[in-house]
């Protein structure tokens, strides 16, 4: 008796490899190491009860300028092919994306790939606050020679996006402890077949096609 489909066990598809892995908590540590110093810098009373405020505004700099280089350092070579295809991926909306996105993901996810229309925006807003706290932090640090109006430009903006970004950060990491198995993808790089049919269909689909292209074909044995 043949085993029915229900017995079979779902598969492990590949989500991140340890390429992407590894440039997704080194970022995320500068981040966290951001928010927490910019945190002490900003409230007088923590950055007295902590001390040493050049120290720490010391970190808080470095750890900026350092943010990106784990996604340069992962995209620059070879071994960073599939991050450069996922980011790629994520450049662009299909229609049957922004048609989930109108309905506030109430309609079908038939077409939603690797990456849903959230998890799009998600990762290129913070990498946009991310690159205007890059810019307005180095003019706050190295910028003396720049009018005062644009420093306190940038200070406002340097201070506004910070919470926006540790607001986005907090609802990342609510959104990943809720999604056991997709934040599982980002420890361990799978998930499984039937978590990608319910989220990620179109990937799923896309994995099964290119499986089945890249299966070796077998020799036609003789005809006596």
């Amino acid at each position: 008796m043949h085993p029915s489909a229900e017995s079979v066990p779902p598969r492990r598809l590949l989500r991140f490899d340890r390429v992407e892995r590894a440039a997704h908590w080194a970022t995320a540590m500068l981040v966290l190491v951001l928010i927490a110093t910019g945190t002490i810098l900003y409230i007088p009373a923590l950055s007295i009860a902590v001390g040493r405020r050049l120290l720490i505004e010391d970190i808080h700099v470095y750890s900026g300028i350092a943010v990106f280089v784990p996604v340069v350092l992962a995209v620059a070579g070879p071994w960073g092919r599939r991050l450069r295809r996922d980011l790629a991926s994520m450049n662009r909306f299909t229609p049957g994306e922004l048609d989930w996105v109108r309905s506030l993901g109430r309609r079908s996810r038939e077409s939603v790939s690797k990456f849903n229309p959230g998890q799009k925006l998600n990762t290129f807003g913070i990498g946009a606050f991310l690159t205007v706290l890059l810019v307005t932090g180095l003019i706050l640090r190295w910028g003396n020679f720049i009018s005062v109006s644009w420093r306190t430009g940038a200070t406002f903006m340097h201070d506004w996006f910070a919470i926006f970004l540790s607001a986005v950060i907090l609802g990342h990491i609510v959104m990943a402890i809720s999604h056991p198995q997709a934040l599982r993808s980002m420890i361990a790089g799978w998930v499984t077949s039937d978590w990608a049919k319910r989220h990620a269909p179109t990937w799923l689909s896309a994995d099964a096609a290119s499986r089945k292209t890249a299966r070796p074909r077998q020799p036609h044995k003789a005809v006596r």
